[in-house]
């Protein structure tokens, strides 16, 4: 792969993610399905579960994300891409945030993921995935603006 060959598949790298965090953000079941390779992968996101297929994962994701009274906002950042043979290992630095209208509390998640991309079908898709938690805080936001820190 010459340089701008390269560089055009960090592009579409890119776009996969942030692909990925905006149909997390809305909830969207069939465009993280686009998202993930077929057959088999690997999922690791520490205490949301461990994933060997899509279907488990959805599955987990519709319990946990998908609920009337919850915000999600994933604002991914800082990429670092290695090429390693014919796919692609990307490091994201990520920032999430998770409002609950009905009781009032936003949750502040930092943390990194550490994806392996492929190219699958004449299109990159994530291979595995892991996500490591730096840090999470919970403030109640009942006051509005004026945030309390709760744990």
């Amino acid at each position: 792969m010459d340089k701008i060959s390269y560089l055009e598949n960090i592009e579409e790298i890119k776009r996969l993610k942030y692909s990925y965090f905006q149909a997390c953000d809305i909830n969207n079941l069939n465009q993280i399905k686009k998202i993930f390779a077929t057959g088999n992968l690997y999922i690791d996101f520490e205490n949301f579960g461990c994933f060997t297929d899509l279907d488990s994962f959805l599955e987990q994701y519709k319990k946990q994300s998908i609920k009337r009274n919850q915000v999600e906002c994933h604002y991914g950042k800082n990429p670092i891409f290695k090429k390693i043979d014919n796919s692609i290992l990307g490091i994201w630095a990520l920032d999430y945030y998770l409002f609950q209208t009905k009781k009032q509390l936003m949750t502040n998640i930092t943390g990194s993921y550490e994806d392996l991309y492929i190219f699958e079908n004449g299109r990159w898709v994530i291979k595995k995935s892991k996500f490591r938690r730096n840090s999470m805080k919970t403030f109640d936001v009942s006051n509005g603006i004026n945030l309390k820190k709760i744990n």
